[in-house]
């Protein structure tokens, strides 16, 4: 998938805030930012400014599905790199779905299927069948 420089950004945007969302950055959640800034070819300086300052982030809603999808996932995948689903982050999950147009059962069923999976990581071809599913 290729992504506009706008829309590296606010991929990042999104996942600093999630970060942030329980008050505590962890290293973990750091080197994630870091291996999809790079993923992305974020410029370095870019991202550390990005993580310094986190006020000044905005966001945007990916206009294809399947980077609504991609994106989501990732965003999931934040939430529980430090082992641990901060109430607040469950929150901004569930308000994030509701921007991108995802329903709560969409999310809860990705939750409870995420648990099967190492490291929650979801098989495309079924993060997508999950999704498809409910979308309609």
């Amino acid at each position: 998938m290729t992504y506009t420089l706008e829309e590296k950004k606010a991929i990042l945007s999104e996942l600093i805030m999630m970060a942030h969302a329980d008050q505590h950055i962890k290293k973990e959640e750091i080197a994630f930012i870091h291996a999809i800034g790079k993923r992305l070819e974020l410029d370095e300086k870019e991202l550390s400014y990005m993580l310094e300052h986190p006020e000044e982030l905005e966001t945007m809603i990916p206009k294809q599905f399947v980077k609504r999808v991609v994106h989501f996932h990732r965003l999931m995948l934040m939430m529980h790199i430090d082992g641990h689903v901060d109430a607040a982050e469950l929150q901004l999950l569930y308000q994030t779905a509701l921007r991108y147009g995802i329903r709560k059962s969409t999310v809860d069923t990705l939750l409870n299927t995420m648990e099967k999976y190492p490291h929650g990581e979801i098989p495309p071809s079924e993060l997508m069948s999950i999704h498809q599913r409910n979308h309609n």
